[in-house]
């Protein structure tokens, strides 16, 4: 710290610099010196991200293609015949209506790879598995254009603690040409959080 050369010093130099710059040059010299000064005190940091868009019951959210309205979470000790976990395990339920709202069919691991649920003290499955409520199918695909009831599933290491639940989604783009992958036109999940909120639990017996 004590060897950082004093804002006045910093300020000295670059009018020292400016002046000896042709006349185009010397504003923008000038201005670089002020910033440069200021860098000790935050005058280079990057702007800060903005937070994540609130999640509320019932309201729509977009994760990439999908549409996702969210009606409530439930904690239950299985969802026979779809899972049926160990004994000291719980499944956590987003009862969520999802729409694809492009013009292509779409695989579900593009929602399940950038949709998770926290918090009540235990660890969740990574990726959620989706299955239709009507008739307990799993879903893999979905065609555009169709509303879909789903049971997004995640299976705990235990049973919930308290008495809500944060339901968290990934910003998802589009890019026509993705290196990271064999297929061109794809959507991609960003490891930035585009909604959040902490929402009720219900529980079932």
């Amino acid at each position: 710290m004590g060897d950082r050369p004093s804002v006045r010093a910093v300020l000295s130099r670059a009018r020292t610099f400016a002046a000896a710059r042709p006349a185009k040059q010397k504003a923008g010299a000038a201005a670089a010196g002020v910033l440069l000064a200021s860098a000790p005190f935050g005058g280079l940091a990057a702007a800060p991200e903005p937070p994540p868009q609130q999640l509320r019951l019932g309201q729509p959210m977009t994760v990439g293609p999908f549409e996702v309205a969210i009606d409530k979470v439930v904690e239950l000790p299985d969802l026979a015949p779809a899972i049926t976990p160990e004994p000291t395990q719980r499944v956590v339920v987003v009862d969520a209506v999802v729409t694809l709202t492009g013009d292509r069919p779409e695989y579900a691991v593009t929602l399940t790879n950038n949709l998770r649920v926290t918090g009540g003290g235990v660890k969740t499955t990574e990726r959620p598995s989706l299955y239709v409520v009507d008739d307990a199918t799993r879903m893999s695909v979905f065609n555009p254009g169709v509303s879909y009831r789903l049971a997004i599933a995640f299976v705990t290491d235990g049973p919930w603690q308290g008495e809500t639940a944060t339901v968290r989604a990934n910003q998802v783009v589009f890019r026509e040409e993705d290196r990271g992958t064999l297929n061109p036109n794809a959507w991609v999940g960003l490891d930035e959080i585009q909604w959040q909120g902490s929402v009720p639990l219900e529980r079932r017996s």
